[in-house]
């Protein structure tokens, strides 16, 4: 191969390796109510406290609300200095029942589900092993002695 075509070559494994890689980006509830927060300059710790107060059961942190933040400003969704445009306070009262119908729901899933594998995680930690052996021995005597005696 000569030099062009080992350049040529390597820029099509290029492409080719970016063109056919998948890009999944999750949507979870809390994104929308983010998104709106973050456009509006607020700093991720911020924002995770604002949207913890309305999903309160929710795992959300500051670092899941700066990942999405990075992906936002990646996707070149959100610029990435953003004047601070209102207080934590505001944010607080404008969160007040922005929370979708459809977002609630998913929320109420998420958190009910994870509560129920907690519960079967507990059942199965605080479940007692019980050995049968002995009673099951001792009812295969009992009933090989009713059978010999019937006969």
């Amino acid at each position: 191969m000569t030099q062009n075509e080992l350049e040529l070559y390597n820029a099509y494994r290029v492409w080719v390796i970016n063109m056919v890689k998948a890009k999944v980006r999750k949507h979870l509830y809390w994104h929308d109510m983010a998104k709106m927060l973050l456009e509006h300059g607020l700093m991720p710790t911020v924002v995770a406290k604002v949207v913890k107060s309305v999903f309160t059961e929710g795992e959300i942190t500051g670092r899941h609300v700066g990942a999405y933040k990075r992906r936002l400003i990646n996707d070149n969704m959100l610029e990435k200095d953003m004047p601070k445009l209102i207080s934590a306070n505001e944010a607080y009262a404008m969160v007040e029942g922005m929370d979708s119908k459809v977002d609630s729901f998913v929320y109420s899933c998420s958190v009910g589900s994870a509560k129920r594998s907690l519960k079967c995680f507990e059942y199965k930690l605080t479940g007692e092993i019980i050995e049968h052996d002995k009673e099951v021995d001792i009812w295969l005597n009992m009933v090989n002695t009713e059978d010999t005696t019937v006969v």
